[in-house]
């Protein structure tokens, strides 16, 4: 695959951006990843820093400038940002684009776009008779990046791992409610569930981190202070790369998250709550990161 197709491909997903749902925006991807890297021990920060910079010299410019916009942050973390450019890439060609195979666990949707690596929509609430869920999702996805990663480090399936932790850790990636209450008509993980705010629905004033993220970052500094604020020893972490206990907690947030009514302004308490979980779930998604990392390299 052609560079130039891969600048046409972003340029078009940079216009449709408003349109879009990132999970956290931008900032946030690279401020999880940052999380991560500064909790890297030095022989696998080694190794990533190896495969950030195949990565980074394998996109194109604009890319890259848009990777470059980060103030502060390394280069491993300005890759997180990177899948939500290249969704309508397909995967098969991600990977060769960088001079790597796809994993076979992944083969199956290689010629396929990865948008739907990002979400897994569980029906909401748990009583629901709707099933929203779909093949394939950020459960499975997550899982076989790990597995093939810890035998075959690869520069795209750590953009790839860096990114989906982000995804898992946003409450709205992982729940959508019916819009009907006689039939199932998705709400896309929140994306229809309109509001009055800047965001204009539930789903982007999450991604927004309650408007958190919509402030510029020095990207090395704020991972430090979020993790003055929440310390690792004061978080469960569980067992490496347990996604699915990553996507539960999500889910378990649906509860607080769907308390706004449609088309409602959010009330002050709420964002205030909102924003102390969107800084956890960020917090928390750095950790686990880096202990995926950690572990998965340590004897290579």
């Amino acid at each position: 695959m052609k560079k130039t197709s891969i600048i046409a491909t972003a340029v078009a997903s940079l216009a449709l951006l408003p349109n879009v749902a990132h999970a956290w925006n931008y900032q946030g991807h690279v401020t999880v990843a940052q999380v991560a890297y500064q909790n890297l021990d030095t022989t696998a920060r080694t190794q990533v820093d190896v495969l950030a910079a195949k990565a980074y010299q394998s996109m194109p410019k604009d890319i890259q400038q848009k990777m470059d916009s980060f103030e502060g942050a390394s280069q491993f973390a300005k890759l997180a940002m990177v899948p939500d450019l290249i969704r309508k890439i397909p995967a098969e060609d991600i990977w060769a684009q960088m001079g790597e195979t796809i994993p076979a666990s992944l083969n199956q949707w290689d010629e396929k776009e990865t948008g739907a690596w990002h979400y897994i929509n569980q029906a909401y609430p748990a009583t629901s008779q709707c099933n929203f869920t779909h093949t394939p999702n950020i459960k499975l996805v997550a899982s076989y990046l790990f597995d093939d990663f810890e035998q075959n480090p690869q520069a795209a399936s750590m953009m790839f791992m860096s990114h989906v932790a982000g995804d898992s850790h946003q409450p709205m990636h992982s729940i959508s409610q019916s819009l009907s209450k006689n039939v199932c008509v998705t709400d896309l993980g929140a994306n229809k569930h309109t509001l009055d705010v800047p965001q204009k629905d539930l789903h982007h004033l999450w991604d927004s981190g309650m408007g958190l993220l919509d402030t510029e970052h020095n990207i090395n500094d704020f991972a430090t202070d979020l993790q003055l604020a929440y310390p690792s020893t004061t978080m469960t972490l569980g067992k490496t790369a347990d996604v699915d206990l990553w996507i539960t907690e999500s889910y378990q947030l649906a509860d607080f998250g769907y308390s706004v009514a449609i088309d409602a302004k959010p009330s002050e308490s709420y964002y205030s709550k909102g924003t102390e979980l969107v800084k956890q779930r960020i917090t928390q998604a750095g950790y686990r990161l880096a202990d995926e990392l950690n572990s998965a390299l340590a004897k290579k």
